[in-house]
């Protein structure tokens, strides 16, 4: 057998509803992409809440041909699986994946390693209660994956630090004064380490500091922000504060937007008012514009029908700190009366080079991931878009310089284009011009000509996710800058 099973196998019979919507077992709640079999495209990975009806609870993968998704596996894996994640975490190329585990006592976080090939290697640690949010990041600065999570009954939020082979130290407790709803995990002050903000009736930071936490208190008393991110949605250089404020019983919900002055002070810079019901909210740039983009889903009841439909809305960002209104995509239109939806992810499904969203639709009686794929424009329609790759193709009278992929992980390949012999320099800086890397330093013949860059600065070192400048000089005079994106 491809897979070992960890109690035992739920067979899944793979239907299409139409092109972008696949069934998936009863109770779906969590979704994830990633490269699980390192052939080049992005997996899919399902986690679900317990069944009653059928005792199972697990995950489901699904896998990635040609941006057609089949070869459903559905392991039993005892726990809530409200959230998960997907990550290298010890000494192997494979991924392993981080999320809820009971095993009939305590609550726990689980970790599978190697998951896509093993389903039995699970390593399990002890938690006081149940971890509602999972997230991950570098807390400690050792280049090493830590797991960091939030208990919305138990009132903390936690740390597991990774010793560098992938086993965790116990965790290492914060408790707060109301019940947390969200947590998530990034570099907000641009020292290398990821820091923590924690959601909930107050919305706070903690700065990591060897040895310890700074605290600041963002905004106290809120009616209930029940999901944050971190994101440079100013694109600016640092990090900002994302948010969904829930508010009060038949309200108009909130987006917030807590911008970051360099300095870590959070100011409240934009609120937008929604009128549906948003849960959970994921950032991801959809339109290759550099700004991020903030994704949302809602559910709704046809009127004396048994029919429900759920819908996957974007906030595009303008890019001057204000979001556009809401573009609503149908996501899910079925039989069922309890089909809800309250995550979706983002990723490159197609290899296009544009990020498509991942939904997926809950219910107890049926489930299904719906992908909505990115036409390469920012728009998204029902067909993935294999082999329209957006890469740049030269053009001497309309660009002299461009690079694919971008946005990049590993290296990007910069091509430029000379009309005469002359001293070329081409020179990468980060986003407050201080110089990263000289690509290119002498004479060169006129014509084309092709560079990679492997996102590592002058000294050899790897550069932090982010935008990048990269900068063209001929005979000592500025050619052409154009904005490269690195993200890990």
């Amino acid at each position: 057998m491809r897979y070992l099973v960890l109690l035992f196998i739920v067979l899944v019979i793979f239907t299409t509803t139409f092109a972008a919507e696949y069934t998936v077992p009863r109770a779906a709640y969590s979704v994830y992409a990633e490269d699980l079999d390192l052939d080049g495209d992005k997996d899919i990975v399902v986690g679900h809440l317990y069944n009653s009806s059928t005792n199972w609870t697990g995950i489901t993968t699904l896998e990635n041909i040609n941006a057609e998704f089949s070869n459903i596996d559905s392991f039993y894996l005892n726990g809530q699986h409200r959230d998960l994640c997907i990550e290298k975490i010890d000494n192997n190329n494979d991924f392993d994946l981080i999320t809820q585990y009971y095993n009939g006592t305590n609550s726990q976080i689980g970790i599978l390693f190697d998951f896509y090939y093993n389903q039995s290697n699970l390593t399990a640690y002890n938690i006081s209660d149940y971890a509602d949010d999972i997230t991950n990041g570098d807390i400690d600065n050792d280049n090493d994956i830590d797991i960091i999570v939030a208990s919305n009954n138990g009132q903390f939020w936690s740390v597991l630090y990774n010793n560098g082979t992938g086993q965790f130290s116990s965790p290492e407790y914060h408790y707060v004064d109301y019940h947390p709803s969200g947590i998530a995990c990034g570099d907000l002050n641009n020292d290398g380490r990821d820091d923590v903000v924690v959601c909930g009736l107050k919305l706070e930071v903690y700065l990591s500091y060897p040895g310890s936490f700074q605290y600041i208190l963002v905004v106290d008393e809120l009616f209930y922000m029940c999901n944050v991110k971190i994101a440079d949605i100013d694109s600016d250089g640092d990090n900002d504060i994302i948010a969904a404020d829930w508010g009060i019983p038949g309200s108009p919900k909130r987006v917030l937007v807590y911008s970051n002055d360099g300095n870590c002070n959070f100011d409240l810079t934009y609120s937008k008012w929604i009128d549906e019901a948003m849960a959970e909210i994921f950032i991801s740039d959809l339109n290759n514009d550099i700004f991020p983009d903030i994704i949302y889903n809602v559910s709704y009841s046809y009127p004396n029908s048994v029919y429900e439909k759920t819908h996957t809305y974007i906030l595009y960002n303008n890019g001057n700190n204000t979001l556009q209104d809401p573009v609503n995509y149908q996501t899910y239109l079925g039989n069922s009366e309890y089909i809800t939806s309250f995550k979706s992810f983002a990723a490159d499904v197609d290899n296009n080079s544009w990020n498509d969203i991942i939904t997926v639709n809950y219910s107890y009686n049926e489930s299904s991931i719906h992908i909505l794929y990115n036409d390469s424009t920012g728009n998204f329609i029902e067909e993935p878009q294999v082999g329209i790759s957006g890469e740049c193709i030269m053009d001497n009278e309309k660009c002299i310089m461009c690079n694919y992929p971008n946005p990049f992980n590993i290296s990007t390949a910069i091509k430029f284009s000379i009309k005469e012999p002359g001293f070329v320099e081409l020179k990468i800086y980060d986003i407050k011009g201080r110089l990263i890397k000289l690509l290119i330093n002498q004479k060169l013949k006129g014509g084309e000509h092709n560079v990679i860059w492997n996102g590592k600065d002058g000294n050899n070192k790897c550069c932090s996710s982010g935008i990048y400048l990269m900068n063209l000089k001929l005979n000592g005079k500025s050619r052409k800058t154009s904005k490269v994106i690195l993200l890990k």
